[in-house]
């Protein structure tokens, strides 16, 4: 185990979860979002490629933190149908996913404009959205999150605003528009929703963080454009754990960084993969790629490190989910104190 410390905390590398897999089963391709259930399984998006030979490839991912899968849902839009009329059920960009309090999955796609829900088996189950700037329409939606009263907050990306909606598509409220202003964005991306109903989303051109009140009221940002630490290159994931710690996954950086609750950079991590139980499953069924692995020098020390890190979820056991989505998969992380020589939240 490697632990990256920081007083007066410290993130353990616990495992990896997942593998490259084009079409389905054990793994993801290109995966871009992730969030969880009240039962804690893990559902991660799958945006996939356009390559024809992929088309199967766009889905959701239901699984355990041990990597059990538990099921998936969805599919690609076939080519001649990729607009209105796109069946029930299937993506062409999807962008994110998020889960209400009875356990239906609702995911984001910005080419169809439009918002696909799911019930907890996995079935279609309906299905909104209009494209447009005006009131309850939008514009390539991006990041989704639900609020304790089961509103769907919707980043609106490219009309550079947040919109608020029930979860049977009914419009409520929106705020911000194209700048860099207070309250201003530019094709904003990931949202998050902490445990006092504070709004955070990720200022995807502005690099930054803003932190709304549940109205829209402006609270604070951080964030500047560069490498240093507590600096960006085109932030998309944004997570806040019980304590109020946030997570941020630096996309073009290839980092996760954490602050506190004021904003004030507290550490990045930068990766400590190993093989993940699928990853091992596969390339076990080849003995020339074991070999392979085995003789390829540094391969270990390259593999470990995040590329393309583009979103992250905690959970109350103070575990950090990472997604990577150059590299098809989820680190995970644990949370702990170092009080009195450290130990477990």
């Amino acid at each position: 185990m490697v632990t990256t410390e920081i007083a007066p905390i410290t993130f353990q590398y616990s495992h990896t979860i997942g593998r490259q897999e084009n079409r389905s089963g054990s793994g993801f391709f290109y995966p871009v979002a992730i969030t969880r259930d009240a039962d804690n399984r893990l559902y991660v998006l799958s945006r996939g490629s356009e390559t024809p030979a992929f088309f199967p490839c766009k889905r959701v991912t239901v699984f355990t933190v041990d990597e059990e899968l538990v099921r998936e849902f969805g599919q690609k839009v076939p080519p001649e149908e990729a607009d209105d009329s796109a069946p029930a059920g299937t993506f062409m960009w999807p962008t994110a996913v998020a889960v209400d309090s009875a356990g239906n999955a609702y995911v984001a796609d910005e080419w169809l404009n439009r918002i696909t829900i799911f019930d907890r088996e996995g079935e279609c189950v309906g299905k909104w959205g209009t494209l447009g700037d005006g009131d309850g329409e939008f514009n390539r939606p991006a990041g989704l999150a639900f609020d304790a009263a089961d509103n769907l907050y919707l980043v609106d990306s490219a009309n550079h605003r947040v919109q608020v909606f029930t979860k049977e598509g009914k419009f409520l409220s929106q705020w911000g528009g194209q700048g860099d202003g207070e309250g201003e964005f530019s094709y904003p991306w990931g949202i998050e929703i902490d445990r006092h109903g504070d709004v955070y989303v990720a200022d995807w051109r502005n690099d930054r963080i803003q932190k709304f009140a549940p109205d829209g009221r402006f609270l604070m940002q951080f964030g500047a454009s560069g490498q240093g630490d507590g600096e960006f290159y085109r932030p998309t994931g944004v997570a806040v754990d019980p304590e109020g710690i946030i997570y941020v996954t630096d996309f073009k950086n290839d980092r996760l960084q954490v602050f506190d609750a004021e904003g004030g950079f507290i550490a990045k991590l930068t990766g400590e993969a190993t093989l993940s139980k699928w990853g091992r499953e596969r390339v076990q069924l080849d003995p020339t790629i074991v070999r392979g692995r085995e003789l390829a020098q540094g391969l270990q020390e390259r593999e470990k490190l995040f590329h393309g890190p583009i979103a992250v979820e905690v959970d109350d056991a103070g575990r950090v989910f990472v997604v990577e989505c150059s590299r098809q998969r989820l680190q995970v992380f644990r949370k702990q104190k170092a009080l009195f020589g450290g130990g477990p939240l």
